[in-house]
């Protein structure tokens, strides 16, 4: 009978070469062929071609029927049996594989003509009767008209696999002996970084079993300080660098911190990827502690335990190249200690050592991790501050706070053997960017800026450039003058009106003003971000929740104004405040207002920094007394709607930002539609910021955006013309046109 045009097995006649030529047939495609139809099968196992096919490979490949007689065998059959291929057909399975055999295989046989798909080992004699074949079989029964017909077998000599594997159990055994003599700790890991092996050196060191190793990963025994650098260090094996050294600390089974030098080898497969890493590890903790001694010795100052001259320079030249290639700002702190001679004098050598001392160990706690604190001689310290940002006027602020927090830590006074010590300090300042100036002359800048503090009266700090200084001074008027303008009563709220559609008003935004008494109106862009940094800000922004919580009971007791809804903006810091909640319903009580008619509103930042935070602070809110939250600035954060979602928020307010350019950017104009359809979705209000045209208005209220603020309707107003405005209104004015 003529086989089909394109049987089954061999429709992908490319893949069937592939497998010729790795001498490998897979289970699953004698199962597809057992699978296919009667007329198909039979076509296959009298096709001429499948015979070639199956006779070359190495494999032993038949088939017998469920009465146990053979229908089919490739010539690998004759090879391990030494009887013709034509002998073998026809003949039952006992009478090819012996009784003893057969009899082993039984139980395989049952199961394949169950239809259960059988695998199993054995050792198979030669036809010689003097070698045997260690094999690998497989019955796979042949499925047709629901019942199983016979079954496939297909038995593979595995004989070189084993003998591999008895000698690399062998070569383990051995390898073992070798590295369990060893002093060193020694590991194999795979790619991963989990345990292979380990040896008894190992175990016994980090004080586990080796059960408890194999298959853990190598990371919780290094200190965490050099844990990234390990991992750094690691990824660099590779087929051109195949070892690499490590040094790093861990942790042993007593607890203790060792040093240990690792030489790391990779192993790697054919395509040049890490399969394998092989550790021998030493404790070098000893050479370490020496190594330490010397560098003390060489770059620390015996007295303060300080970085010495020396070590001050080395780190100068690295800061500045560092800061040459980031164009970071750095700064350079020189110190002396006032009247240090006088102190030296009269209180006695020991002492003014002590005093030293003590002013190492306050400068130290002043300073962040990565800045260098050096003692130049005497009573003279450096402090090397680096990454102050790429501004200028960012860079001299942090110095100088910096600087201040130094010298007001060392005017406190000092107890030494049982006496009071009095002392202060005289700090120069020199900024550096870059390498436009040499090491000596940034040391002598700020040595000459320091000597200018001396000069300008003691105990005080200057800048080495004189726009510098200037612009210090002015900041820290302007803190000082804060100050005064809350014990003064100099800050006063202006409202800004809020309008619905109709144009009518529902509320207004409270905004701070300081009127200066010699500067006159001062912007809030001037003084929020000093009032943020100096703490001040908590009492400015408890000072305008009480101001408006006032207003807000003023407008109660008139009947055209105590519907409006008065919004007052929170800050990070303000918010933040444990007893947040507390205040904000004290507020509200001392004034006997209804807590509905006040709005807070919070920033993005603010609102999305610690969201559990807030929701908890709002359901207090919400649950006391009834405030309302708004989110300010929407669209200018991170928002995602997850946030969204969960913020207890009652109202949006759309940013000036994206309503400034709605009628002319397509860009703007999708983002105010898309926040106005997100807010309607969440059933948020909506209220738009910064409306200055009848065209934005217009764009607005075509798309369901209800409520307003901006110019067009009015600019901030002290209460006094706003109260006029409102009056105006009521009187029937059209409001667009009082403004």
């Amino acid at each position: 009978m003529k086989p089909p045009s394109t049987p089954p097995v061999l429709a992908n006649s490319e893949a069937v070469k592939a497998k010729i030529a790795d001498n490998v047939i897979l289970p699953e495609e004698l199962l597809k062929l057992s699978i296919a139809s009667d007329q198909i099968a039979g076509s296959m196992l009298s096709s001429s071609l499948i015979q070639k096919v199956l006779d070359y490979l190495p494999s032993m490949v038949g088939y017998w029927d469920r009465d146990l007689k053979n229908r089919f065998v490739n010539k690998a059959y004759e090879l391990w049996f030494g009887v013709d291929a034509k002998q073998i057909v026809g003949k039952y399975i006992w009478d090819l594989l012996g009784e003893e055999l057969y009899h082993l295989n039984l139980p395989y046989i049952h199961g394949a003509l169950n239809g259960e798909f059988q695998e199993f080992e054995r050792i198979i004699p030669n036809a010689d009767g003097i070698r045997s074949r260690h094999s690998l079989a497989h019955y796979i029964p042949d499925f047709r008209d629901g019942e199983v017909q016979g079954f496939f077998v297909l038995v593979t000599d595995i004989s070189a696999i084993k003998e591999a594997e008895a000698v690399l159990r062998q070569s383990e055994k051995r390898f073992r002996s070798v590295v369990q003599d060893q002093t060193e700790v020694i590991s194999r890991l795979r790619a991963d970084g989990t345990y292979i092996f380990v040896n008894d050196v190992y175990c016994r060191f980090f004080g586990k079993t080796e059960d408890e190793m194999i298959g853990s990963t190598w990371k919780p025994v290094v200190c965490p300080e050099d844990l990234q650098r390990v991992v750094d260090e690691l990824a660099m094996l590779s087929l051109a660098n195949p070892v690499v050294m490590i040094e790093n600390r861990v942790l042993s089974a007593s607890g203790q911190v060792h040093w240990m030098q690792f030489s790391n080898r990779g192993i790697f497969d054919e395509h040049g990827q890490l399969t394998e890493i092989q550790s021998v590890g030493r404790d070098i903790s000893d050479r370490k502690r020496a190594e330490e001694e010397i560098q003390n010795l060489a770059y620390k100052d015996s007295l303060t335990g300080l970085s010495n001259r020396r070590h001050l320079l080395d780190r100068l030249h690295i800061a500045l190249a560092t800061s040459a290639r980031t164009m970071q700002y750095g700064a350079l702190l020189f110190l002396d200690l006032d009247k240090f001679k006088v102190i030296n004098d009269t209180q006695g050598h020991s002492d003014g050592d002590l005093l030293l001392i003590e002013v190492a160990r306050r400068i130290v706690t002043c300073v962040r991790e990565v800045d260098t604190v050096a003692r130049q001689g005497g009573d003279e310290f450096v402090v090397l501050v680096e990454r102050l940002g790429t501004s200028l006027e960012e860079a001299s602020r942090m110095a100088a706070k910096i600087a201040e927090t130094i010298r007001m830590a060392l005017a406190e006074p000092y107890q030494i053997n049982h006496m009071n010590i009095h002392s202060s300090s005289s700090i120069g300042v020199s900024l550096f960017c870059g390498q436009d100036k040499n090491v000596e002359e940034l040391i002598k800048r700020a040595d000459m800026a320091m000597y200018q503090a001396k000069d300008g009266g003691r105990n005080r700090i200057r800048f080495f450039d004189p726009q510098m200084q200037q612009l210090v001074e002015v900041r820290a008027l302007l803190e000082s003058d804060l100050h005064h303008a809350l014990k003064t009563e100099q800050f006063e709220l202006h409202y800004q009106l809020q309008v619905d559609h109709e144009n009518q008003p529902i509320g207004a935004e409270a905004l701070i003003r300081w009127v200066h008494p010699q500067r006159g109106m001062v912007s809030p862009a001037h003084f929020i971000p000093v009032a943020e940094e100096s703490a001040l800000i908590l009492n400015i922004g408890e000072w305008v929740l009480d101001e408006a919580c006032r207003q807000i009971a003023v407008w109660s007791t008139h009947e055209k104004m105590r519907h409006l809804v008065l919004a007052v903006n929170i800050s990070a810091q303000q918010f933040k405040q444990s007893h947040f909640v507390e205040q904000v319903i004290s507020v509200i009580r001392k004034h006997g207002i209804d807590a509905s008619r006040l709005k807070l509103e919070l920033t993005e930042s603010v609102a999305l920094d610690d969201i559990t935070d807030v929701i908890a602070k709002k359901n207090l809110l919400r649950q006391e007394v009834g405030v309302t939250l708004s989110l300010d600035d929407f669209g200018t954060g991170f928002s995602s709607l997850s946030y969204l979602k969960r913020l207890p928020l009652d109202q949006i307010k759309i940013d000036q930002s994206f309503v400034r350019d709605i009628t002319t950017d397509k860009s703007d104009a999708v983002m105010v539609k898309t926040i106005i359809d997100m807010a309607q979705n969440f059933s948020l209000n909506v209220i738009a910021e910064g409306v200055e045209t009848e065209a934005q208005l217009s764009f607005l209220k075509q798309h369901q955006c209800m409520a307003y603020q901006g110019y067009l309707f009015s600019k901030p107003l002290p209460i006094e013309q706003f109260d006029a405005l409102m009056h105006s209104y009521h009187l029937g004015a059209d409001i667009s046109k009082l403004v």
